[in-house]
């Protein structure tokens, strides 16, 4: 089960891990039997299907390397109401070849002994990412 409360302290994690670029700080908040379910995975010849938390976190690695100055951010948030699982649409900005990208995508997540026991994420992988402006601001 999951509270808003606990739900922004993961939230919290993720984006201190991306912005420090170490996932290891958000190792904790995974059960070790995870299910990692992307699109992202058919760019990098990865199953459709990862298992378990080493799996999951070296492909999550795989996807930032080439990345800097990576901010996450949880822009909303939705639990259902037997509070297994929870929706969130996260702004992920980085920056590649001195330009500032963002993908903007839903996660769901499912848990497993209040760890998340499967995490799927959502996105239209035909679509253009969002080119930032260097102030902050919108040029897309």
């Amino acid at each position: 089960m999951i509270t808003a409360a606990a739900l922004r302290r993961q939230e919290a994690c993720f984006a201190r891990a991306f912005a420090r670029n170490d996932l290891e700080i958000a190792r904790p908040l995974y059960h070790r039997e995870v299910v990692y379910l992307s699109p992202t995975v058919r760019l990098f010849d990865w199953p459709a299907r990862i298992e378990g938390i080493e799996r999951t976190l070296e492909f999550i690695a795989l996807t930032i390397r080439s990345v800097r100055d990576i901010t996450y951010r949880a822009v909303e948030h939705a639990i259902a109401a037997d509070g297994a699982s929870a929706f969130v649409r996260i702004h992920f900005d980085w920056t590649r070849d001195a330009q500032r990208l963002r993908s903007n995508y839903v996660v769901i997540y499912r848990y497993r002994d209040r760890l998340i026991g499967q995490q799927e994420l959502y996105y239209d992988p035909s679509g253009r990412l969002e080119v930032l402006e260097a102030q902050g601001g919108r040029s897309n």
